[in-house]
């Protein structure tokens, strides 16, 4: 038995100095057979998330032996200004195991304004894999190296779980009323750097890109020249807010603008940008949008230009066209209307073509169609078919165009042509520019007649020494226009709402105050838009129709000067003590009369009918036509209950005497 006690303990003492043995072995030596991955690659989408989205997944394993076990959304805070960011303890999971283990209160369903949040990944490893500390990991194009040396990497679950802190995170501006521009497009930049004249800045924001036409400003445009290369760097930056200056022949300059929203808009985080007709993305060109989106940034997406001695002026290096025609309707025949901008221009239009999508041609001079038999010609655009505009240009008086990458531009009605669309000739005597324009014709929207005009708010009452306002409009989206009103008392006195701006002319005494019995008419002007109003419109003031003569030119039915029948004769309002408090509205205040006013020149009937079939056109009038024979009835009999309670009471006085 004692025998058996002292084996054991021998056991156990051999196993302890093994234990202690295995202590001081480095953990690597049971390395050898275990997988770990050397490089992870990971892809995400970013989505552009607004206020109200909800998050959603977008991570993908593109390298390595793992896979996305979930990914979240944290909700961060400063509790004060330039503090630490913290968690406000809201998350969102792409697990919904996860998601259902949270409080609603801190599920995180959709983002919310003037919130900020923080994207993560966990990757799981597949089986028998394991990460490394010198695991190479690469996140949405951001690479860490190795993961030892990154804090938003942590190794975790035995090595088989990785975690990817925030890649990226979003800051959503508080909400606004603010329209949101996704697109800026601009156009006309000048290239032409020439080290003997100051540097043109001639950027414009397209007028015909509703998207921002009115909405952003350019404030800023600037060349930068490159150091690159050079044994004694010289620094030059010429922007458009600094005194005017040449840039340095020779040197490469590259180009940057700047632009502002205007009040009431602000930029997307990820605005669309083009530039003289064509899109940049992120992978052509440096944007930013700063300033809680109010101004937005784009630099070094055009080639650089290099800035020329301006020694040889043979060589042709501006070319401006304008008055070219690129809208046609339906049915149209092209025309040639293109023409030089500089009249003494060393180049001119050789012809400007149209061709369709089946390759169908129109040259606007005869002697440059192709001979091959094949080719058709089209003598006009037809609905629904696809055109593209272009020009050959040809230089004269013994000069030659510059090379496009020497510094040629081709400007057409106002915007730069890509280099790309211009193909010059070998002996540099003609150019071919093609892509100016591309347009599909429809048919022109015949615009109808306007049968009703509608003045409202006008002010058509006025008491004795009142002033003349004016305070008519036109309801809005109506296809006219109301150009002004006015009050005449003959052909010589009266006022019209646009003096002294226009109008100031038309009556030689100036209505300053109405006076009481007078009688004053009320006249309109309005103008169509498109289209004509009809011989018959009708005229509706403060939402009763009222007849009118017309002023002018009968056959002109853009315009329409209307005289109408309203009339208005203010009274004395000093007479008010005179008459009892039911006859004072009837007396003192004003009286608003309608005339039938033949109308002349039209075949306009005196009396419109409304649209409810009623003919009754005229103004309301204001006077009293209670029946009289009523009124002198209630006075007698009030007489009589005067007379008879006088008689009662003096017949009980003398009773009790």
């Amino acid at each position: 038995m004692k025998n058996q006690k002292r084996h054991s303990r021998k056991l156990l003492s051999i196993l302890l100095v093994l234990c202690m043995a295995l202590t001081i072995v480095p953990i690597t030596a049971f390395a050898a057979g275990v997988n770990y991955i050397d490089k992870i690659s990971v892809t995400y989408t970013k989505p552009d998330y607004k206020a109200g989205d909800a998050p959603q997944a977008a991570a993908t394993v593109t390298e390595g032996e793992c896979s996305v076990a979930y990914e979240y959304w944290m909700e961060i805070e400063q509790k004060t200004e330039g503090s630490v960011w913290t968690s406000t303890g809201r998350y969102w999971y792409s697990d919904s195991s996860k998601m259902a283990s949270l409080a609603a209160d801190k599920q995180i369903t959709q983002f919310e304004a003037g919130h900020h949040y923080t994207y993560n990944i966990v990757l799981k490893t597949n089986s028998g894999y394991f990460i490394s500390e010198d695991t190479s990991v690469s996140a949405g194009g951001h690479k860490f190296d190795k993961v030892a040396f990154k804090a938003n990497l942590e190794i975790r679950e035995m090595s088989t779980e990785l975690r990817i802190y925030s890649p990226y995170s979003i800051d959503l501006p508080a909400a606004s009323t603010d329209e949101v521009i996704t697109t800026v497009d601009i156009g006309n930049v000048w290239k032409n750097l020439d080290s003997t004249k100051p540097v043109a800045f001639t950027a414009e924001v397209n007028p015909n890109n509703s998207a921002c036409s009115g909405k952003v400003e350019i404030v800023e445009e600037a060349w930068e020249k490159s150091t690159y290369g050079e044994s004694t760097p010289i620094t030059d930056v010429i922007k458009s807010t600094d005194t005017p200056r040449n840039p340095i022949a020779g040197g490469e300059y590259w180009y940057s603008i700047v632009l502002r929203a205007k009040e009431g808009y602000v930029f997307s985080d990820n605005v669309t940008f083009i530039c003289e007709g064509k899109t940049y993305t992120a992978q052509t060109a440096n944007t930013s949008v700063s300033d809680n989106g109010k101004t937005f940034t784009a630099w070094e997406f055009l080639l650089p230009v290099i800035a020329s001695d301006g020694a040889d002026d043979t060589v042709i290096k501006d070319v401006e066209v304008i008055s070219a025609t690129l809208s046609y309707d339906a049915g149209d025949t092209p025309k040639a209307t293109a023409v030089t901008k500089d009249i003494g221009a060393n180049y001119e239009i050789a012809y400007e073509s149209w061709e369709d999508e089946q390759h169908a041609l129109w040259y606007s001079d005869e002697h440059y169609y192709p001979s091959e038999l094949f080719l058709d010609r089209f003598t006009s655009f037809e609905e629904g078919k696809s055109y593209r505009y272009s020009i050959l240009l040809k230089a004269k008086n013994g000069r030659t165009f510059a090379a496009t990458d020497s510094g040629l531009t081709v400007t057409v009605n106002g915007w730069t042509v890509e280099q790309q669309n211009i193909s010059m000739n070998l002996d540099g005597q003609s150019v071919y520019v093609t892509g100016i324009a591309t347009i599909t014709p429809t048919k022109p929207v015949e615009p109808k007649e306007i049968e009703v005009i509608e003045i409202n708010n006008a002010t058509i009452t006025f008491k004795d020494g009142d002033k003349p306002v004016f305070t008519g409009n036109v309801p809005d989206n109506k296809d006219y226009a109301f150009r002004c009103e006015w009050w005449s008392l003959d052909s010589d006195t009266g006022l019209v709402s646009t003096e002294p701006e226009w109008g100031s002319g038309i009556y030689k005494n100036k209505i300053t105050t109405f006076e009481a019995g007078k009688t004053y008419h009320y006249g309109v002007y309005v103008t169509a838009y498109y289209g004509n109003f009809s011989p018959d419109a009708k005229l509706k003031i403060n939402g009763q129709y009222v007849n009118y003569k017309r002023i002018g030119d009968d056959d002109n039915m853009q315009t329409m000067w209307l005289e109408t029948d309203l009339t208005m004769t203010p009274f004395d309002s000093s007479h008010t003590h005179s008459y009892g408090a039911d006859k004072v509205c009837k007396v003192c205040g004003y009286t608003v009369k309608g005339k039938e006013i033949p109308v002349s020149g039209t075949t306009k009937p005196t009396n419109p009918t409304k649209p409810d079939g009623n003919t009754d056109v005229t103004s309301p009038k204001t006077g009293d036509n209670s029946n009289l024979a009523l009124w002198f009835a209630v006075l007698f009999i009030s007489c009589s209950g005067v007379i008879g309670v006088t008689v009662y009471s003096r017949c009980r006085k003398l009773n009790k005497r």
